[in-house]
């Protein structure tokens, strides 16, 4: 075999070796690119939470100020 044959082989298997590199390289992008939507929607669900705690955490306040009125007027505090 001559070192022209065998130059040629290695330039082959590197060929296929940087195709496969490429194409995991893809597959991870496309993961990340999954996993960053995930992590988006996810913020999003808890921002929305925090939005409804917080519309629950007046309601109890109004309750509490009525509910202290009440006493007040029955005097019983």
């Amino acid at each position: 075999m001559s070192t022209e044959n065998l130059v040629i082989e290695h330039l082959r298997a590197m060929r296929g070796e940087i195709a496969s590199v490429k194409a995991d390289t893809r597959d991870m992008r496309q993961r990340v690119g999954s996993i960053d939507t995930s992590v988006v929607d996810m913020r999003r669900n808890v921002v929305h939470l925090f939005e409804e705690i917080s519309h629950y955490q007046v309601t109890m306040d109004k309750m509490l100020e009525r509910v202290q009125r009440i006493e007040r007027r029955l005097d019983l505090c």
